[in-house]
């Protein structure tokens, strides 16, 4: 069985397009190994990475043996998706130590940082994003009574907790499930 020939290209030079506090979006030169330039490459970099380039992380909580995902308004899409507590990694903090903190603020489910347990990590767009994404499950989480954090993130609505079957059902037939959640949900659900 042969290999595809992987169609490397030059990297040339890049400009600076447009940038956030959390992103910058560069437009890259490249020219094809048939001799194509392209001035228009768009990347978009986090400006915060761990080692490994980790950029961010998803954290699926887990209590009584059910995952909770929250439905989030997103106006980019102009609809509501299914989510699991996700975002961006700070300076010197660790993706398990940004997985709590999202987790804390994004929903009223508590974890002991000894259950946060790692699912690898993910590409979102590897032709788009420098960036991995961290994946967590917090396992044997609890409901907390005291939540302040939910109205801190805009668009985040309530969490509503899968067994597995439901999950599967979910992941596997749902158009509206956001990259990360979608592949930690599938490993999740690979596993015991």
């Amino acid at each position: 069985m042969s290999q595809d020939k992987v169609g490397r290209y030059e990297w040339l030079n890049r400009r600076s397009a447009c940038r956030n506090q959390r992103l910058e979006v560069f437009f890259d030169t490249v020219r094809t190994g048939d001799g194509v330039t392209v001035s228009d490459f768009m990347v978009v970099r986090p400006l915060i990475r761990t080692t490994g380039n980790v950029c961010g992380v998803c954290i699926l909580p887990e209590v009584d043996g059910k995952i909770g995902l929250m439905r989030v308004y997103r106006h980019q899409l102009n609809e509501e998706v299914w989510q699991a507590p996700a975002g961006f990694v700070e300076v010197n903090e660790a993706p398990a130590d940004t997985a709590l903190r999202e987790l804390q603020e994004e929903t009223p489910v508590r974890c002991m940082p000894d259950r946060v347990e790692s699912l690898g990590l993910y590409l979102p767009d590897a032709g788009l994003i420098d960036g991995y994404v961290a994946l967590f499950v917090a396992r044997e989480s609890v409901l907390s009574s005291d939540h302040s954090g939910t109205d801190r993130e805009i668009g985040v609505g309530g969490l509503h907790f899968f067994d597995r079957t439901a999950l599967k059902r979910l992941v596997m037939s749902s158009s509206d499930v956001g990259g990360s959640t979608l592949v930690a949900c599938l490993r999740v659900l690979s596993g015991p």
